[in-house]
């Protein structure tokens, strides 16, 4: 599993596009359920979670998936608006993220399966 954005650097006026890929690396074939209520990403800078997919789902859904031995998947893409995100805040307006040259971590999930690696966008 890897973390993907569509750039590593962002205007101000630009929302990172974040996803992942997802790749059965083993011989045989496998069923994986990639619905939204499995996938988390996860924003992060420094020790601070600054947003997740998480925060303000509504109705996860569920979609079992086969992969076959060797293939990898990307997830639809959806845009990062570059706030912070909590619980508390799905129905009001939600602060700006720090820019000016800031940078974040994407690190994604699918159930208990973490990547191990993040993807850096920097927010200018």
């Amino acid at each position: 599993m890897k973390p993907l954005t569509d750039k590593s650097s962002y205007t101000s006026l630009q929302q990172p596009q974040i996803n992942m890929t997802i790749t059965n690396s083993s011989t045989s074939a496998c069923s994986i359920d990639l619905g939204s209520s499995q996938q988390v990403l996860t924003i992060t800078s420094g020790s601070d979670t600054y947003w997740s997919s998480k925060d303000c789902q509504v109705n996860g859904s569920n979609q079992i998936v086969k992969l076959a031995a060797g293939q990898t998947l990307t997830t639809p893409a959806i845009a990062w608006d570059r706030t912070r995100s909590s619980k508390s805040t799905c129905s009001s307006t939600r602060s700006s993220v720090p820019a000016d040259g800031a940078t974040y971590h994407l690190s994604v999930a699918v159930g208990s399966i973490q990547s191990t690696t993040s993807a850096t966008l920097v927010l200018n």
